[in-house]
């Protein structure tokens, strides 16, 4: 019964991490010479984030831009930065008290055990940021953020500045020598 609980318990812990771990991707133009860019402007996003949440997103971003070196301009930029976000839920069924079969169970001798199934259902936020040379209008790097969105505005708000500081630790990226 104790390696039972203790079984359960680490299934569960190693269930939520998963579930509440954030996953980054990022690509860009091999080719591409990021010193060559200074400026940057944004450009209109297809799906803008609802309510506060597009002040955000952007804020977050100019501020990983600016920390890089960029200047945010009105006109004449030498990259396009753009946004877009998706919110989807996400389905999970987890089997619990699994049986295998007549006078067998976990770590003991008995009748069959019943298994469980349970299903939860979580709200997923994906946002993609690209930018694009503003001059021939090609896409130089791409980087998209997918977490879990919480019913707590606060940590959907530190998970939104800790995904972007992910997304934009690398940027711009190295050349290889």
């Amino acid at each position: 019964m104790k390696k039972r609980t203790t079984a359960v318990v680490l299934f569960s812990f190693l269930l939520s991490t998963a579930a509440f771990a954030q996953k980054i991707n990022t690509d860009w133009d091999r080719q591409a010479n990021f010193s060559n860019f200074h400026t940057y402007m944004w450009e209109q996003s297809p799906h803008p984030a609802k309510g506060f949440w597009n002040d955000r997103i952007m804020s977050a971003i100019d501020q990983q831009l600016q920390a890089k070196g960029l200047t945010k301009v009105v006109s004449n930029p030498d990259l396009w930065v753009v946004y877009s976000n998706s919110i989807h839920d996400q389905k999970e069924t987890v089997g619990t008290n699994y049986g295998f079969g007549p006078y067998w169970g976990w770590g003991y001798w008995g009748p069959p055990t019943q298994t469980v199934y349970n299903t939860y259902v979580t709200k997923q936020g994906t946002l993609v940021v690209d930018i694009a040379d503003a001059k021939n209008k090609q896409l130089l790097w791409r980087g998209d953020a997918t977490d879990t969105i919480s019913d707590n505005s606060n940590k959907n708000i530190n998970n939104l500045n800790k995904a972007i500081e992910k997304l934009f630790k690398n940027f711009p990226p190295k050349e290889k020598k």
